[in-house]
């Protein structure tokens, strides 16, 4: 018995190591094809309220896609604690832009220069890529800048290639000397800003406001110094808008009086003409309250009271949530306004500078004043049902030179750096 324990004690360290050799061996095994293929999927949890059509909103990507990517066959079978697998969505080809294989040596600064862009477009439109990066990167995107020749000083003239009804445009001119130009974009006049400087010009660009009930069609941009004009058309296409029909209880019908409305119209519209000359937001707005909050009415809907006519339409995007939720800026800005006002409740605005602002309404706690800067992400308010309100809910919308634009647009663009075309010259 004694002679067998070294025989024991050998047979034991000797199956040790191979239990320990075949452990490494599949630690050290090269991931699968599949696993290769890219990041792993990020995980959503669903809140109460939430919709599969807002959480896709939300996270920049398609109900087609979320639905794909869970096995869902139903999108109102989701349910308040369920994890959803966001897949990660390969980019593609942005509007008005064209792929660029990099030369070597090429740096952003070098590349921008090149073509006679601004960095920050490059960095914007391959989604916020690193500069550091772009040497690395075998193809990116690039603005689509077909050459054309314009008088002289202009160099360059580009702008959104379509703009969605409602939604918000950019139109640039790149100039050989410093000079700001004006212009219109149909009939509303074009008010352009400095944006920067590249080695062949200096870069100017207005945004172009589109109204939810703006006509879809092809609009006319002008713009102009005084030693030369130039003229191109950007087509508008047609929204996808909704009617709802709103019965007003009789304690909040009287604050729809035509002297009410006028009235509060006209103290807002001398707060949102405001045009101021610094652009105070530096990204994409973020959303003013947080996760999880059902839309329950989206910018552009038509609307009816109380079985009245349609003749009007939803300013803003309003979100369903507990009174006392807090509200939060979606960007830097200066309180131009934070008052109780009779249709719109408890009312805050922000003024972000060059015609851009923020307007909320019905809430139940005002937490700032007039002439308070904010940063991205701080306090205005509470959620509230305020004024001419139905149910607690944020009403938020974004102006742009005082017309009412998709604020949803906002949190997923960064003006005025947007996909823009070349404009092509008249024929001669």
């Amino acid at each position: 018995m004694s002679r067998s324990l070294p025989f024991l004690s050998s047979l034991f360290r000797l199956t040790l190591w191979c239990s320990l050799a075949l452990v490494m061996l599949f630690a050290w095994q090269p991931r699968s094809a599949a696993a290769q293929e890219g990041p792993t999927p990020r995980i959503y949890e669903v809140q109460a309220g939430d919709t599969l059509v807002g959480i896709s909103e939300r996270l920049g990507i398609t109900p087609e896609a979320l639905m794909e990517a869970n096995q869902l066959t139903n999108p109102d079978l989701i349910y308040v604690g369920q994890k959803l697998a966001v897949p990660v969505v390969t980019p593609s080809l942005p509007a008005g832009a064209i792929t660029y294989q990099m030369q070597a040596d090429e740096t952003l600064l070098s590349l921008a220069a090149k073509i006679n862009v601004l960095p920050n477009d490059l960095l914007v439109l391959n989604q916020g890529m690193r500069a550091q990066y772009f040497a690395l990167e075998p193809e990116i995107f690039i603005p689509d800048l077909s050459p054309a020749a314009w008088p002289d000083p202009i160099l360059a003239f580009r702008h959104s290639p379509v703009i969605i009804q409602g939604q918000t445009g950019v139109v640039e001119l790149v100039l050989s000397h410093k000079e700001r130009p004006d212009g219109f974009f149909d009939q509303t006049p074009l008010h352009f800003f400095y944006v920067g400087r590249t080695t062949k010009g200096y870069h100017y660009r207005a945004l172009m406001p589109t109204g939810a009930l703006l006509p879809p069609g092809n609009y006319g941009i002008k713009a102009q110094v005084p030693e030369a004009t130039v003229q191109s058309v950007v087509p508008v296409e047609a929204g996808s808008y909704e009617t709802q029909y709103i019965v007003l209880p009789p304690d909040k019908s009287a604050l729809l009086t035509p002297k009410r409305v006028q009235a509060e119209l006209i103290k807002l519209h001398a707060v949102w003409d405001l045009l101021s000359e610094r652009r105070l937001w530096r990204k994409a707005f973020r959303f003013p309250i947080g996760e999880g909050f059902q839309r329950t009415s989206p910018y552009g809907t038509r609307r009816s009271y109380n079985g009245g006519p349609v003749n009007s339409f939803h300013s803003g995007s309003d979100w369903g949530a507990p009174e006392g939720t807090p509200i939060t800026a979606p960007a830097q800005g200066i309180v131009v306004l934070a008052e109780p006002l009779d249709v719109r409740g408890g009312a805050v605005i922000l003024d972000h500078g060059q015609g851009v602002t923020s307007s909320f309404w019905h809430l139940s706690q005002i937490d700032v004043q007039v002439g308070q800067r904010l940063k991205r992400g701080e306090q205005i308010g509470l959620v509230g049902t305020t004024g001419l309100s139905t149910g607690a809910h944020l009403h938020w919308e974004v102006r742009v030179g005082g017309i009412a634009v998709d604020p949803m647009q906002w949190t997923h663009t960064y003006f005025p750096y947007a996909p823009m075309a070349a404009a092509q010259p008249p024929a001669s």
